[in-house]
């Protein structure tokens, strides 16, 4: 993506975004607003012209004017309510000098910022939490970018758009007319089964010449391992607690039919046998979070932190209100776990996946969060855990795209990793798989290794 602001590419895919949720709405395609913000906007005050951008400007001449209505029944995007007005830009001017808001607000009020000197954008959920911290450590982002993101989850389906303002699902706490916006999509599970999938493939593909292909029966493998059938069982999802609309049973339910005859697909990493991976260590705490439903019967609303890949070892709980309602979290196994989403909160990502460590990483100063920010800078505050690869920061777990976001890295995104780790030789293969011991992570935060470890948001 580019670094550098487009105001004219800016405004066509701000146009596209308008022109699909218009249509979305049930609206006539011929009725789209056709006057730019600034033919709605004019006559512009000389005060205002004068200190605005120019970039800024030539953005506001092109995007076609929805503009910011309390009343309004329809929403630009999903995230953003419309086009702000000159009296709101104006004011935010002359309070904030060069700190201007972009003329767009979600409905939570939250609005996509704009600034003038460095003509770059970004989300900003919590204007409080930037202005006393180091704005340079923000997501800033060239607004084109933002937007570009937008497109790319509106093809993806992970927004779609109703005509029906009745619809609204009401299981969902948050609605934003024509656009509704889904925890998972077919691509999202398309994107995870390629990656894993890639995965095997390049370990299987490398297993020494005395082990045999995994379709096949090996005599070098020790008689307590028969190997792991892909995908388990509908009983064995079953006795896991898995609900039927959760990311992790579409996941495992899509997986090609295989064989496998080795267990780790990552350094201290492995595959659960079914008896390990019916015992999830948080699932006797999944009532921790129930509701009653309409007929007064209590009902489970999230979903639990769910142990995918089992590691070496163990580490004390990231995940402790409501799973320890005391506030006390237990040591649960190291491994790569599926963050819990409430299906309330249809934001939140279901593909999410974070990777518990046994051990602390990033007192050298080479392990990176998502952000590219150093651990090294946030591992010494109350609120950060250390031991935790492939995550953004606190401070930084904004992208700059969203107003929710997950400090997690989606699952195809850490299995592609691993995949490139064996396909680059990083990491070395013998007849049970990735060899190196959970340790091996450690190199994360060295000079020479850190990028291998590196997963950007």
């Amino acid at each position: 993506m580019s670094l550098v602001f487009d105001p004219d590419l800016s405004a066509h895919l701000h146009n596209q975004i308008l022109e699909r949720g218009w249509i979305g709405a049930g609206r006539d395609a011929d009725s789209i607003p056709s006057k730019s913000w600034w033919e709605e906007s004019s006559p512009i005050p000389f005060d205002l012209a004068s200190r605005l951008n120019p970039k800024l400007i030539r953005f506001l001449r092109s995007a076609k004017a929805v503009m910011f209505n309390l009343d309004s029944d329809f929403n630009l995007f999903y995230y953003l309510m419309a086009l702000n007005g000159k009296d709101e830009i104006f004011a935010s001017i002359r309070s904030l000098r060069w700190w201007v808001l972009l003329p767009v607000k979600t409905n939570a009020y939250a609005p996509t910022r704009f600034d003038q000197k460095t003509e770059l954008a970004a989300f900003v959920p919590d204007w409080e939490d930037m202005i006393v911290s180091d704005r340079e450590r923000w997501p800033w982002r060239p607004l084109q970018n933002i937007l570009q993101v937008y497109l790319e989850m509106l093809d993806e389906g992970k927004i779609t758009t109703y005509s029906d303002r009745r619809k609204g699902s009401e299981k969902y706490s948050f609605r934003a007319f024509p656009w509704e916006i889904h925890q998972h999509t077919a691509v999202d599970v398309e994107r995870a089964v390629s990656a894993f999938t890639r995965l095997l493939d390049a370990i299987e593909i490398r297993l020494p010449s005395i082990s045999t292909h995994s379709t096949h029966d090996s005599d070098n493998k020790q008689p307590s391992f028969e190997g792991i059938a892909l995908p388990y069982s509908e009983s064995v999802m079953e006795a896991s607690f898995i609900k039927a609309d959760w990311f992790v049973k579409s996941f495992l339910s899509a997986l090609p039919i295989r064989h496998l005859k080795f267990r780790h697909i990552a350094p201290g990493i492995r595959l659960q046998t079914p008896i390990e991976f019916t015992n999830q260590p948080l699932a006797d705490r999944r009532h921790n979070v129930l509701i009653p439903d309409f007929y007064g019967t209590d009902k489970q609303t999230s979903s639990f932190p769910f142990l995918l890949f089992r590691g070496e070892r163990e580490n004390m709980s990231p995940w402790i209100r409501p799973w320890f309602p005391d506030g006390k979290a237990e040591n649960i196994p190291s491994g790569l776990y599926m963050e819990p989403t409430d299906e309330g909160f249809n934001w939140e990502s279901g593909n999410q996946s974070r990777l518990l460590l046994p051990f602390s990483i990033g007192r050298n100063g080479f392990a990176r969060s998502s952000n590219g920010i150093p651990f090294k800078f946030i591992i010494d505050t109350e609120t950060e855990r250390p031991d935790q690869l492939y995550q953004s920061d606190t401070f930084s777990g904004y992208s700059g795209y969203l107003p929710w976001d997950s400090r997690s890295s989606y699952l195809h995104k850490v299995l592609e990793s691993w995949a490139e780790r064996v396909e680059m030789g990083d990491w070395q293969v013998d007849e049970d798989g990735v060899v190196g011991g959970i340790d091996k992570f450690k190199e994360a935060d060295t000079k020479e290794h850190w990028r291998e470890y590196f997963i950007p948001w």
